[in-house]
């Protein structure tokens, strides 16, 4: 049975070495774009527990700058992209293990990175006009 999270991976990473060849922070790149997408499902997952009132989490108090977006920014990050961060960099890049990854699944389903970024992607745009509306 094929692991969904690193076929995800895979696809990303031999997408973009195929595409961009010349790019050498390829790594970087990589992971914060799955870091992100990452963190905006954990977010849709938790703001629709929110809306249930199965769960509810607020996001910290951060009063860094003047302002509250850069805060609010800060905070999210936090909150959702930072364990995911931390799980991926653990999962995937620690002691090179992208290249087993790779050799593991060196021919994941075309474009199934690219199709679960554009979902999450739409689905936070989506979740975020409805909470919105609904709230």
């Amino acid at each position: 049975m094929k692991n969904i999270y690193y076929l995800i991976w895979s696809d990303s990473i031999l997408s973009f070495k195929r595409y961009h060849p010349e790019k050498t922070e390829w790594k970087i790149a990589i992971f914060l774009l799955n870091t992100w997408i990452n963190a905006l499902n954990w977010w849709i997952i938790f703001i629709w527990l929110k809306f249930f009132n199965v769960v509810n989490v607020s996001l910290l108090n951060v009063d860094f700058f003047p302002g509250t977006m850069l805060d609010k920014f800060i905070a999210f990050t936090i909150i959702f992209a930072l364990p995911f961060g931390i799980l991926n960099y653990f999962l995937v890049f620690y002691k090179d293990r992208y290249k087993r990854i790779i050799e593991k699944y060196p021919n994941p389903p075309k474009k199934c990175a690219f199709i679960y970024s554009t979902v999450i992607a739409l689905g936070a745009f989506i979740t975020a006009i409805l909470y919105g509306v609904l709230t």
